[in-house]
């Protein structure tokens, strides 16, 4: 067996010393009782009782590098490993453990702190699971503390819950290529603005025929569209307007307006009928045709201003309680026969 040699010069002071050294006083003499020294690596065995009543003792392992474990009088275990040091290689200060399982039941609140350190990628704790990992808190609730957190999975992600809620402070993005969602209820709160913004097609379809879609604003409502705009009612249709001045629409001369830039129909299958309380106006710098098999019109008073009036028909028929033709130019009635008749024929 080879022992070391003896150093030849043995250093006077190792450090000048910046402060005195603290001293405690005791009620009895600090007892040691040293079951293993060693004299390769400085490491020793060694039980440690301190005087006083209440008795503190410990059992030590001290081996080399600073580390140590202890048992203590209370029962629990101290273990300490030494200072990492790069001189010393990656490896200096780590606690290593390799096992072929592990069990572990702790009675008492546990407490753990991991520090990056000096770790290139600021990571404090690597966990890898070749296998599932399972996490079970029975009856409490589980709390993740991070500044971002970041959940990755390669094939699928599922969140179950009896209740999901997503708060935030800030903004909720998500995207993906199709999004589907399954619910009874539906129910959007939005205090500012709202709005859907893409390309793709916009559908909504209801199979129940009890389904009803309102839309309650009392603000303005406005839609541009590009192309053909229709409209399918299976129903009634009936558009109501107060007239009201303000909002988007800035001419408020008619409560509902409608205009277009070619021709312009509006009719009925069976019948059409305009109903009005007050004056129907039709302002037109063009021609108005009006084509139909058969022509009324029923009114108190019916008054024309024309420039020129031209009428073609088969048969003609005015009756009425008194009919007066003024004409401030000639005036011509011609035709096959010519019937005047009445109780009086004036002709002046």
């Amino acid at each position: 067996m080879s022992h070391q040699k003896a150093a030849k010069e043995y250093p006077n002071s190792i450090f000048s010393q910046t402060t005195p050294d603290e001293t405690q006083e005791l009620e009895g003499n600090l007892r040691f009782n040293t079951w293993h020294k060693g004299w390769l690596t400085r490491s020793r065995i060694y039980e440690r009782k301190l005087p006083g009543e209440q008795e503190v003792s410990a059992l030590r392992i001290d081996g080399p590098g600073d580390a140590f474990m202890s048992i203590r009088h209370d029962g629990s275990v101290r273990i300490l490993t030494g200072v990492k040091d790069k001189n010393k290689g990656p490896q200096s200060g780590l606690l290593g453990i390799k096992t072929f399982g592990q069990q572990q039941l702790h009675q008492n609140r546990s407490d753990l702190q991991y520090c990056a350190g000096d770790d290139e990628d600021g990571q404090a704790l690597n966990v890898i699971c070749y296998g599932d990992y399972v996490e079970n808190v029975k009856g409490s609730t589980r709390y993740v503390y991070a500044t971002k957190i970041i959940l990755s999975a390669t094939a699928e992600l599922i969140l179950e819950g009896g209740s999901i809620k997503l708060q935030s402070d800030g903004d909720i993005e998500m995207a993906a290529t199709s999004i589907t969602t399954a619910q009874v209820n539906k129910k959007d709160i939005v205090t500012g603005q709202s709005k859907s913004q893409g390309s793709g097609e916009n559908t909504t379809e209801q199979f129940d025929p009890r389904a009803t879609t309102v839309i309650n604003t009392p603000g303005s409502m406005q839609w541009n569209v590009a192309q053909d705009y229709a409209q399918r009612v299976g129903g009634r249709y009936q558009l109501t307007a107060a007239g009201a001045p303000g909002g988007l629409i800035k001419d408020s001369e008619f409560g509902i307006a409608m205009k277009t830039g070619t021709d312009f129909a509006v009719g009925g299958v069976k019948s059409s009928a305009l109903y009005s309380s007050g004056p129907i106006d039709i302002d037109t710098t063009a021609e108005l045709s009006i084509t139909a098999t058969d022509t009324e019109v029923t009114t108190a008073n019916f008054t024309g201003d024309f420039a020129t009036t031209s009428i073609t028909t088969a048969d003609l028929t005015v009756d009425a309680a008194a009919v007066d033709i003024t004409g401030s130019g000639d005036v011509e009635i011609t035709g096959a026969n010519v019937r005047i008749t009445g109780a009086l024929i004036y002709l002046n």
